[in-house]
């Protein structure tokens, strides 16, 4: 029987309490970090640019910014992209949610994660980073990319057995609603379902780097007769 991690977390969604919990936060010399991200266009704008597409006589202009609407997404490039959610793992267990509702919100977060002065714990810097550096020109000043690290040691010609998701690598460590939580631009960013599983990330992350770092470690030893 497997004995699941229990998840808890912290929200918080004003600019001034998010001011507040960002100052306590730099106590901490080690946090992960996670965003969530939706389209910078809504659900309705991007059907009704699918709507304008069956337009045979769509403009080339208009059919090339719809075609932009139509397959933005929370992935895309930085500038179609919002973020709603940062999330930052204290422990495997313990995380904190700041919801982003407009841009000022966001500056205020990228700003003090720039300054920060501890180490930042990120799975995917390729995408969370590229977001920063569109943002504020700039990266943490000290991180370590869990998902670049895990790739060092899984290594396998079928791509399949090479995944280095964090569902790959801990998923079983959490409850299995996190690794089948399938909404992923929800209507409310207040969704407790959503904040857990956001919440669940920033844990997850935590656990990773944890894990391995003793692999590392005792690779150390090994390789030193310990």
């Amino acid at each position: 029987m497997n004995d699941f991690i229990e998840v808890s977390y912290e929200v918080y969604s004003t600019p001034w309490f998010i001011r507040q919990k960002l100052a306590q936060l730099e106590e901490h010399i080690m946090l992960s970090f996670d965003t969530e991200t939706r389209s910078v266009y809504s659900k309705e704008e991007r059907k009704e640019a699918k709507l304008l597409l069956k337009n045979p006589k769509i403009s080339l202009k208009n059919k090339k910014l719809s075609l932009q609407v139509v397959n933005s997404s929370g992935l895309s490039f930085p500038s179609l992209v919002t973020v709603t959610h940062f999330i930052f793992g204290i422990s495997d267990c313990e995380s904190v949610v700041l919801i982003a509702e407009n841009m000022a919100v966001e500056m205020i977060i990228w700003n003090w994660l720039a300054k920060y002065e501890g180490l930042i714990i990120v799975h995917n810097s390729l995408f969370d980073l590229k977001l920063m550096y569109h943002r504020v020109k700039k990266f943490p000043k000290n991180y370590e990319d869990t998902q670049l690290l895990a790739k060092t040691f899984v290594n396998h010609v079928d791509i399949w057995k090479a995944k280095v998701g964090l569902k790959e690598l801990v998923g079983d460590h959490y409850l299995p609603a996190w690794s089948l939580f399938d909404t992923y631009e929800p209507k409310n960013l207040r969704d407790p379902k959503f904040l857990m599983y956001a919440a669940t990330d920033g844990c997850a992350t935590i656990l990773l780097y944890e894990q391995l770092e003793e692999h590392i470690n005792k690779n150390e030893r090994n390789s030193r007769g310990y």
